[in-house]
């Protein structure tokens, strides 16, 4: 075979690695891809990958750079960007368009992971939290250990103060956004964080 050909192959090969995100640990229920493809257990998951769940289905994806990330029934998630190389600062971007989904962060020097809703970006370095976009297309933000910066995803009005992002620590630890402004950090009740355990489950 040509070396000019071997170079190629090995180049789309290379690529075609890079591209791999995750790969699902832990399904239940009905978990599939956008296109009605059923995912199963030691599934690759590609960039571009669009997931969603039915009535009671949840999905557990462990990425590359080991974060995991738990998506809950009725929830539809696309994986917009994902790069972990080798000694290199990760860059993730997932886009939730309805639904629950639970995340633990691998810590990562310099590195990002954003989560985008209709209404709000969120965005960590390591951390454990959760994203929730209600049908009024709101979203809920809740930390459970680290720090999250969440700001609105919608244009900002002008004449207004400059807008900055919301930080939740583990005593302020939840906000809402309605894509114009999000609520200060507050403290989240204890039944409000049951319902988010009992829709997620483990990410262990």
């Amino acid at each position: 075979m040509r070396p000019a050909l071997l170079l190629g192959l090995a180049l789309l090969s290379s690529a075609a690695m890079a591209q791999q995100a995750c790969e699902v640990v832990a399904l239940s229920g009905d978990a599939q891809r956008l296109d009605g493809k059923p995912l199963a257990l030691g599934d690759k998951l590609d960039v571009g990958t669009q997931l969603r769940t039915g009535a009671s289905g949840r999905v557990r994806l462990r990425f590359t750079d080991g974060s995991v990330l738990v998506l809950a029934d009725r929830s539809q998630l696309r994986i917009e960007a994902f790069s972990a190389p080798p000694g290199q600062p990760r860059a993730a971007e997932l886009l939730l368009e309805m639904g629950l989904v639970g995340q633990r962060v691998a810590p990562s020097a310099n590195g990002s992971w954003k989560v985008r809703t209709p209404t709000a970006v969120t965005a960590v370095r390591g951390t454990e939290f959760s994203v929730e976009v209600g049908d009024d297309r709101a979203t809920a933000v809740h930390v459970k250990t680290g720090e999250v910066d969440v700001e609105p995803s919608g244009p900002q009005t002008r004449g207004i103060k400059p807008r900055y992002p919301v930080r939740l620590q583990k005593a302020l630890n939840g906000t809402q956004c309605d894509g114009s402004q999000c609520t200060p950090a507050v403290a989240w009740t204890a039944e409000k964080l049951q319902r988010l355990d009992q829709r997620l489950g483990s990410l262990d």
